[in-house]
């Protein structure tokens, strides 16, 4: 792989500017390589989180040892590899934060990323409204009238609940989320597009068909090559037509000929021609 690199290099600084097509190429083929350099080094440490963090499914966790109010916690995830308060997709991963966060150390609850705005309507940090969620259920009113932000909490040894809390004078511990492999979800760049990870976020490589950040819209080409093939199509049809359903009214009998018969019949006649020529 290295040594792919270094010709590539030497090759692109040997041509002269007339080779910009050759060029540019070159410098394409050289991008790839690189990206699938990337890819092969993030992947590989793909399930390794910042210290203190524990990894599951696409994103890692991490469960402070200290106190602090809400907006203080939110603060401090932003800190550890620009981090969030944790919000859940689903169950399962509300149970391995339980089982594996705060079980193991004997927590009972910890502030989550969950807020009320004033009106009471409670949402998810990442903008997602809370009572449509499959968590509706799990929550617990607790002190409405002053509780507008989320805590996790182990009501008993099997059951768990979500509650209100004071965001600015009630002290919890707090657990952080940053999403490690944003390519987990198959479908994050839909049937065009391939996902790659980069840094603290990914990019969709779309194919000639599709463009937009999540290849999710039809390129130019695209268009003009699904207009093309439409045009072929149309061209096609019509040719058979002609080939197949012609009819032809030269004879008598107003026989129905295909553009073939009507070939043999033509070279039947100049035949026919030669003969009397031939004779006289």
């Amino acid at each position: 792989m290295n040594n792919k690199i270094v010709d590539l290099i030497h090759t692109i600084s040997n041509k002269t500017t007339d080779d910009n097509r050759l060029k540019n190429n070159l410098v394409s083929e050289f991008h790839d390589i690189l990206q699938a350099i990337q890819n092969h080094l993030y992947n590989t440490s793909i399930s390794v989180c910042h210290p203190d963090f524990q990894f599951y499914r696409d994103s890692c966790y991490f469960l402070s040892s200290n106190k602090s109010t809400w907006l203080s916690a939110s603060n401090s995830c932003l800190k550890i590899r620009n981090s969030s308060l944790v919000t859940f997709q689903t169950l399962d991963e509300l149970d391995f934060v339980v089982e594996n966060l705060l079980k193991p150390l004997r927590i009972n609850q910890a502030f989550i990323g969950l807020n009320a705005n004033d009106i009471g309507q409670w949402y998810w940090l990442d903008g997602r409204t809370f009572w449509n969620s499959i968590f509706g259920p799990l929550f617990y009113s607790y002190r409405p009238d002053t509780s507008h932000c989320g805590i996790i909490k182990q009501i008993n040894r099997t059951k768990v609940g979500i509650e209100g809390r004071d965001c600015f004078n009630d002290e919890e511990r707090f657990i952080c989320k940053y999403v490690q492999n944003h390519c987990y979800a198959k479908n994050v760049c839909g049937r065009g597009g391939e996902c790659m990870n980069i840094g603290l976020t990914y990019r969709c490589r779309c194919n000639f068909l599709y463009c937009g950040r999540k290849c999710d819209k039809l390129s130019s080409k695209g268009i003009q090559s699904i207009i093309a093939m439409f045009i072929v199509i149309l061209m096609g049809l019509i040719v058979c037509c002609l080939k197949f359903d012609i009819c032809s009214k030269y004879k008598s009998k107003k026989k129905c000929h295909s553009i073939d018969d009507l070939f043999n019949d033509k070279q039947m006649i100049l035949e026919g021609h030669k003969k009397k020529k031939s004779r006289g």
